[in-house]
């Protein structure tokens, strides 16, 4: 599972952070592209107050992450979108990936069930994908067309049964109850 091996690589890079006194610029790349996967958002905030300045003005990919890192604090898809297009080292590259499959998946969640429908050219913007990654994306969303405009529309999701609240009443009550005897 990707989390566990990202859990594992991180426990190895904040352990050599702790031990070495000025660990390589590689060690914060990885950190911070870790931490924004996990979205432990806090953390890559606080990773960026402790990397010394010369480092944050020599290197521009960990200039590149922060941005990925304010982007996801605010909420702003689009800037996140457009910020993680950049050359990535091949050590951060597969997580960068990982982070935006998953950042791109949570959209689409989102906007499934956020929106009735949305306009395929406001999703493309939003996502910064191009027509046919969005169509092989949203291959199960059902498409229409408004003038020259093409409107997708989510597949509607079965919402999760939930318990009335009179019968998690009762059962707390039985529950206490028990307790009590």
């Amino acid at each position: 599972m990707q989390q566990d091996k990202y859990s594992d690589k991180l426990n190895r890079l904040q352990n050599e952070e702790l031990e070495n006194i000025a660990p390589g610029v590689e060690v914060y790349h990885q950190l911070m592209a870790i931490y924004l996967y996990q979205n432990k958002l806090a953390n890559a905030k606080f990773l960026w107050m402790r990397i010394a300045n010369n480092l944050k003005e020599q290197n521009k990919e960990l200039a590149q992450l922060n941005l990925l890192n304010l982007a996801l604090q605010h909420n702003n898809y689009a800037d996140f979108f457009k910020h993680i297009k950049y050359d990535w080292s091949e050590t951060n590259k597969p997580i960068i990936d990982d982070l935006l499959a998953k950042q791109r998946e949570e959209l689409f969640n989102l906007t499934s069930t956020a929106y009735v429908s949305i306009y395929e050219q406001n999703l493309m913007e939003m996502a910064q994908m191009t027509a046919e990654e969005l169509h092989n994306a949203c291959s199960d969303w059902t498409r229409e067309q408004d003038g020259d405009k093409r409107i997708l529309l989510p597949k509607m999701k079965e919402p999760t049964p939930r318990v009335a609240s009179d019968d998690q009443l009762l059962k707390l009550t039985e529950f206490v109850s028990f307790l009590e005897n």
